[in-house]
């Protein structure tokens, strides 16, 4: 029995194959705009940061992805607002500026009782967080495991084999010709 025979599948069959096709359709959309959006905000240097401790809950609870633009200089930000950062070591940290003196800035995470360590300069500063998506850091960091690798990869798979199944052709209407048309067709015979 071959796929492209319509006839001979089973109406369930034939549903089931439109159901793939829909989702296909989709899942390949739903995977475009994503990667055009991210691009959008890497070109425009906003970047993408998964938040793994509860230090600035619950204004960014755990595993939200906090977008971070590189852009806003570090002589533009407040107290209050949240910026990322570089700790001693080479952690980066997404925290709330306490106070801003002489060109240091103060930082604390909302749920910390004490501020941080050495103060953010420009040496350290990475940029100002713009707005923050909450658990979406569970899809990334999943992504990143092997077993996301692998259902990733699958996925791919299975969107480009869907993109594979026939559709069913749709017969030509037959339309009578319109007024005009119909006495071009008797003008030229």
């Amino acid at each position: 029995m071959a796929i492209s025979d319509k006839r001979s599948l089973s109406p369930v069959l034939r549903g089931i194959l439109r159901l793939l096709r829909r989702a296909a359709s989709f899942l390949t959309t739903l995977f475009i705009l994503a990667a055009l959006t991210l691009t959008v905000l890497y070109l425009a240097k906003i970047r993408p940061y998964v938040v793994t401790t509860g230090s600035m809950e619950p204004a960014i609870p755990v595993h939200s992805v906090c977008f971070v633009n590189e852009n806003t200089p570090l002589s533009s930000i407040a107290a209050g607002e949240v910026i990322a950062f570089r700790m001693e070591g080479g952690m980066l940290v997404t925290h709330r500026v306490t106070a801003v003196s002489g060109g240091k800035y103060t930082t604390k995470g909302d749920a910390n009782n004490t501020e941080d360590g050495p103060s953010v300069t420009a040496e350290n500063y990475i940029g100002k967080t713009v707005f923050v998506i909450p658990k979406l850091g569970t899809v990334m960091i999943f992504l990143h495991s092997s077993a996301g690798k692998i259902l990733a990869a699958a996925v791919i798979v299975l969107l480009l084999a869907a993109s594979f199944i026939p559709q069913k052709k749709k017969p030509a209407a037959q339309s009578e010709p319109t007024e005009s048309e119909g006495k071009e067709q008797a003008d030229e015979h």
